[in-house]
């Protein structure tokens, strides 16, 4: 059962990762470790699906902004998904480079690095509380 206190990311950092995925690595090359997404795939209808998927960037970092990130690190991702927007505007070379250039992941990046660092004592914590109870439980009756 679920302890009240118990640290989770939060929906929003849920959602963000869900839609990075999609963006960036939801489809594989086979027998590749190439990965790709929709960022990729609207990439190649000139002009609107690179409007599209800059938009679902946006909405990534929107959802930073709900999670109290830092102006600092929203700065960044902004960076990332204007590079990614720029460079997939190019005919050919940014629709190639976007299976290569994963903006959406590296702001995904960003964001847990940021939130886990935020909540570091919180998890500690609550890892040494789950040890201990798992330990309890698995010896209980052994020793007695």
């Amino acid at each position: 059962m679920a302890n009240s206190s118990e640290i989770k990311a939060p929906h929003a950092l849920r959602r963000a990762q869900k839609l990075a995925h999609m963006l960036d690595t939801a489809v594989g090359i086979p027998f590749t470790k190439i990965r790709f997404g929709l960022d990729s795939l609207l990439g190649l209808i000139p002009g609107v699906g690179d409007l599209v998927t800059v938009g679902l960037s946006a909405h990534i970092i929107h959802l930073a902004g709900q999670m109290g990130a830092p102006m600092s690190l929203r700065a960044a991702m902004v960076k990332n998904a204007v590079f990614d927007f720029l460079i997939g505007l190019i005919p050919f070379v940014g629709d190639i480079s976007d299976i290569f250039y994963k903006g959406n992941r590296k702001n995904i990046r960003l964001l847990e690095t940021w939130w886990v660092s935020t909540h570091h004592q919180q998890l500690k914590n609550q890892t040494a509380e789950m040890v201990d109870k798992w330990e309890k439980e698995t010896t209980k009756g052994k020793y007695d």
